[in-house]
């Protein structure tokens, strides 16, 4: 059995991402395709505010039981899944911040969210009972009224319809797994946090033996099972996935993307672009993670290419413009930005058919962006023999459409080549082949290749190189069509 851990560092009727609340088109047709789930409202106790305890106190998770877990200044907590199984949402405050942890088991979504108030009180969440394409509907305490799809996150009635909440990023691994990441985490305790609900209804959640079953049989695996999935409300494509099939999915900047967990290589790390957002996601088959970073440091787009493992994680990778060392968290461990962290990245995984529904047509991963070997040695190990006057500098702007300015600086008169490659190191448009004077030089490039073809959107590579000096250096730009 597995159960998932979700962490937090810190969508007709076809509903396409990421709108904000007022671009919401058919909330009206929404809320006329809710469906009971069977359960009434409260029938699912949503948990508030439950105890927690260290690992060494939990008997109801397995080593590889997916849990759900948030890092909020500094504080590691873990949600076991299968918690999430038989109460769904669970309400939390972890010093001044609230947040609200929840899974739906029919459509494997686990998303958490910010749940403080605009006075700083906690905003608490419950099961209402109703699905829409199989998907949980929670509703607002506040008012008692207000519904909110989860895979959508803006309400479609009450005193707080239109209004989004905000996704916090997360990351599903297994219990093993979170605690190799965060071995101080504390663990939400079973059976607590039901205050509101009676004597009988809490004493139905105090055995071990009930968490460690799962409620739905063989869902989980079985495609052909779409619990209550409304055909007229959207058909998904499986002719892509099949129906329970993984993936990550995002959803920036008015554009989604999702990564099927059956195509990604074990210990992948992908480049990519969603929206304006540069983002690499790194992935370990084996623990169920998938964890998308944006790879912006300190100004400047970093490119990713993964290396065997020296650490105690199982996935580590290096960037192609400082040769540092990276690890699962996006800790840089060694190298010149040894110390910075990469940001996580909002996003959560889901089965493929409850995706689609409310993403039909979105963009899907097909094995873009992996590096397997840089087109040059480390920059790190270049500069310490590049003499300060001989200068790359980063192009601007970046990333760019439709042209870009990219500046170099020469210690002397001589041959110079300044050329563009692809992330696999192929030729893509050579900018200068020629003599130049020493000092600085600005050229602009386009978008075009050597025939003059516009390239794709991506990440290129440009290289800058004084053949009799024996010098060259090299960065990444990104071009978004």
């Amino acid at each position: 059995m597995r159960s998932i851990v979700m962490t937090v560092v810190a969508l007709g009727l076809i509903v396409n991402p990421p709108l904000q609340a007022s671009e919401f088109k058919g909330l009206e047709t929404l809320s006329s395709h809710l469906l009971s789930g069977g359960p009434g409202k409260d029938g699912i106790p949503a948990m508030t505010n439950p105890l927690f305890v260290a690992p060494s106190e939990v008997s109801y998770v397995g080593e590889e039981d997916l849990v759900l877990g948030v890092v909020i200044n500094g504080e590691a907590r873990a949600y076991p899944e299968n918690l999430g199984w038989w109460h769904e949402i669970i309400n939390d405050r972890i010093g001044d911040q609230s947040i609200a942890v929840t899974l739906c088991p029919l459509t494997g979504t686990g998303l958490v969210f910010n749940a403080t108030d605009q006075d700083g009180s906690q905003i608490e969440f419950g099961v209402s009972g109703l699905l829409i394409n199989s998907n949980l509907v929670m509703y607002d305490r506040r008012d008692d009224a207000t519904l909110y799809p989860q895979m959508i996150y803006t309400g479609i009635s009450g005193s707080f319809k239109d209004q989004q909440l905000e996704l916090l990023p997360v990351v599903e691994t297994t219990w093993a797994m979170w605690k190799r990441l965060h071995p101080d985490t504390r663990v939400a305790q079973l059976g607590t946090g039901l205050d509101r609900y009676g004597d009988r209804q809490r004493s139905n959640y105090g055995s071990v033996e009930l968490y460690l079953t799962y409620p739905y049989g063989n869902y989980r695996t079985n495609h052909g099972d779409l619990f209550l999935f409304v055909q007229e409300t959207a058909t998904p494509d499986l002719s892509i996935l099949r129906a329970k099939e993984v993936v990550l999915g995002l959803c920036l900047d008015g554009q989604a993307k999702a990564y099927p967990f059956r195509d990604l290589p074990d210990g992948a790390v992908v480049n990519d672009v969603v929206g304006s957002t540069p983002l690499v996601v790194v992935f370990d088959r084996t623990s169920h993670t998938a964890i998308p970073y944006n790879r912006t440091v300190a100004d400047q787009t970093l490119n990713f290419y993964a290396v065997a493992p020296e650490g105690p994680l199982p996935v580590e990778f290096k960037d192609v413009e400082t040769g540092s060392r990276w690890n699962l968290l996006g800790e840089a461990i060694a190298g010149p930005l040894q110390g910075q962290r990469l940001v996580q990245v909002p996003a959560y995984n889901s089965m493929w058919f409850a995706w689609d529904t409310y993403h039909r047509g979105a963009e899907v991963w097909a094995g873009e962006g992996l590096i397997d070997t840089p087109p040059t040695t480390a920059v790190a190990e270049e500069a310490s023999a590049v003499p300060a006057r001989f200068f790359l500098e980063q192009n601007y702007p970046n990333p760019f459409n439709p042209a870009t300015q990219i500046q170099y600086t020469l210690p002397e008169r001589g041959q110079v080549r300044l050329a563009v490659y692809t992330a696999l190191g192929q030729p893509v448009r050579t900018l200068v082949d020629s003599a130049r004077e020493g000092g600085q030089h600005q050229q602009t490039w386009d978008g075009l290749d050597d025939r003059g073809k516009a390239v794709a959107s991506g990440t290129y590579f440009y290289r800058l190189e004084m053949p009799q000096l024996g010098l060259s250096q090299i960065r990444s730009l990104t071009l978004l069509r």
